[in-house]
């Protein structure tokens, strides 16, 4: 199977010799794999695309080979309201989707969505239990 598409998230955790063969990937199109002492080349047409929380950890041939698109933080109304309706699609009741949102936006320092569905399914789990 030759895959079209590569899809890398938080491409800035990947290590530096991992880096070296996306790069190599990305400029030959061939992918060199090494297993015991024989060595397979594979050409492979393949589109990446990847998310960052930075580039600073990148090779700047690597992050040369990339389209940069900055995306502005949400405001929120946009955090309120995705988090609200992922933490219902959870399960959770209008009132502590509502209490959870809104706690994480105003007590955490960097509030993210991540935060609102990990409380979430704390309260979820507890009220499980309450109810067994």
């Amino acid at each position: 199977m030759r895959p079209k598409y590569l899809l890398v998230d938080e491409i800035e955790h990947l290590k530096s010799e991992y880096q070296t063969i996306l790069l190599s990937l990305m400029e030959t199109g061939i992918l060199t794999h090494t297993l015991h002492k024989k060595v397979r080349q594979t050409q492979l047409k393949t589109w990446v695309f990847a998310t960052s929380n930075g580039t600073k950890r990148l090779s700047e041939p690597l992050l040369s080979r990339f389209r940069v698109m900055y995306l502005s933080e949400y405001d929120f109304s946009q955090f309120y309201e995705i988090s609200v309706r992922k933490l219902l699609a959870e399960g959770l009741y209008d009132h502590a989707a509502d209490e959870i949102a809104k706690s994480v936006w105003e007590q955490l320092p960097n509030p993210n969505i991540r935060n609102c569905l990990q409380i979430g399914h704390l309260v979820k789990n507890c009220l499980d239990q309450k109810q067994h």
